[in-house]
């Protein structure tokens, strides 16, 4: 079988990939599932950026080195589509929709609703952001306890819908906060179990998953429906959807039941988690956090944060890039080789699982001095600039990149903006979260236990006149 390779490779000999042995017969398959995120973080410690370990019924290889990312992240990325299991235990949830789609189909999909993020687009739904954050922060009462992660779950929920859907799902909120919190559970039991119960078993976490996509499917349908008889595009990516064609024609309905159901998951619940984490990291760095504060004081002079003001806040910007390397709600993603690839200096067979943890990249000591202190003012531009490609890839890169980077960071940006500027942020005296590893890194049923305390009184609504103020090592996981 050929050998794909990239040229200036190919003259050296190949690299050995070093084994995690673990169990004779299972490999790693149980290390990983009892405790994947130190599993993975000591393996790359001992065995170095590359290491393969039997998982479940295959080798997989676990992966950080840089080249090799960026080579299947970017050089080699026609050849290497998300793995079977992986498209498998999506399917009952997403269908073909971006998310686990490859391909051709994939690619046409791309096009289709690629023009719905385009900047400007993007920059108009900053407002919506800022208000709905700042209606949460009022509906709190100074010194009560809350759970951080809920709020950011239930927030970015609201924000998806209205920016993305042009409606207000409030309505549904207990629904599809239900729905998903049953669909979850399900999907990680599938991928942690070896031989997942088939759809079809009458098992009661079955039962309520069916029941679960049943309710998600009559919310996506009724707003289909109701944007088809509507007959308007109003500039939103539900519009877009409905009504985008080519040469083909128009999506199927099932497409765009898979589209919808994907960004309504993509678009709410890893970017929950990444405000959480963000949240985790400044309250335990205080003196990061008073720097934040002081940039938003000095920039904002008590009015609502803008899109026009991000270019001002870049402090902000960096402790949200910080953030995403220590904790990253993504924690790992995988791929799946078409065919006999060498990615950088090291050979991997057809079938191979290649497994990328951006967790793992971000910790890698020897592109990030200190990796578990919690460091913002690392981010300047001549140190981006000297990083390898392949070093950070929360949003993953090249073809495959995340449609919706842009779109995540301004909404964690003007959140968390927002936050800074009107509450301490804290976490609960003596309270500290879990850190699962799971379909995204979360702190599990416990959350974020935080106290309300307001800085400066009720937060300002957009549109008020700005009151006169004041201007006043993490151990990730």
């Amino acid at each position: 079988m050929t050998l794909l390779t990239d040229p200036q490779n190919s003259s050296s000999p190949p690299k050995p990939i070093p084994r995690h042995k673990g169990h004779w017969l299972w490999g790693g398959t149980f290390d990983f599932q009892r405790a994947p995120a130190d599993f993975l973080l000591e393996a790359h410690e001992k065995y170095g950026d590359v290491f393969v370990t039997r998982v479940l019924t295959g080798q997989s290889y676990f992966i950080r080195d840089p080249e090799v990312v960026n080579a299947i992240n970017v050089t080699h990325a026609k050849h290497i589509y998300k793995p079977k299991v992986v498209k498998q235990m999506w399917k009952p949830f997403l269908g073909n929709g971006l998310v686990p789609n490859d391909g051709e189909s994939w690619k046409r999909q791309h096009k289709l609703i690629m023009p719905a993020f385009h900047k400007m687009r993007i920059d108009a739904y900053a407002p919506t952001m800022a208000e709905y954050t700042t209606d949460m922060v009022r509906g709190w009462k100074e010194g009560e306890q809350r759970d951080f992660r809920k709020e950011m779950v239930e927030l970015t929920l609201r924000i998806v819908a209205k920016t993305l859907f042009d409606t207000d799902l409030a309505h549904d909120s207990e629904t599809i906060h239900d729905a998903m919190q049953d669909i979850v559970e399900a999907l990680i039991d599938h991928a942690q179990t070896p031989i997942p119960a088939p759809r079809w078993w009458p098992s009661e976490r079955n039962r309520r998953m069916v029941r679960a996509l049943d309710a998600m499917d009559r919310v996506i349908e009724r707003l289909i429906e109701s944007r088809r008889n509507e007959g308007k595009d109003r500039g939103d990516l539900m519009s877009h959807i409905v009504f985008a064609a080519d040469e083909q024609g128009g999506m199927s309905n099932k497409q765009m039941r898979d589209e919808l159901m994907t960004l309504i998951f993509a678009g709410h619940e890893t970017t929950a988690h990444n405000l959480t984490w963000a949240w985790y990291l400044l309250a335990k760095n205080r003196d990061k956090l008073a720097k934040a504060q002081r940039e938003i004081d000095e920039t904002l002079s008590g009015k609502p944060i803008g899109v026009d003001d991000l270019r001002d806040l870049p402090y902000l910007e960096m402790c949200l890039k910080e953030s995403l390397r220590c904790l990253p709600a993504v924690w790992i993603y995988g791929r799946e080789a078409q065919c006999d690839l060498r990615l950088g200096d090291y050979v991997f067979p057809k079938g191979a699982i290649l497994a990328v943890s951006p967790m793992a990249t971000g910790r890698n000591s020897k592109h990030f001095d200190n990796p578990d202190e919690y460091r913002p003012e690392r981010w300047t531009r001549e140190f981006e600039r000297q990083l390898p490609r392949g070093a950070y890839v929360p949003f993953a890169a090249g073809p495959r990149v995340c449609l919706g980077k842009q779109f995540a960071m301004m909404e964690m940006r003007i959140v968390l903006g927002t936050l800074i500027q009107n509450i301490d942020v804290n976490i609960l005296d003596g309270f500290e979260p879990d850190f699962l590893p799971q379909i995204s890194f979360n702190p599990g049923e416990r959350g974020m236990q935080m106290k309300v305390r307001f800085r400066h009184g009720a937060p300002v609504r957009a549109g008020d006149s700005p009151p006169q103020r004041a201007t006043p090592s993490v151990h990730a996981a």
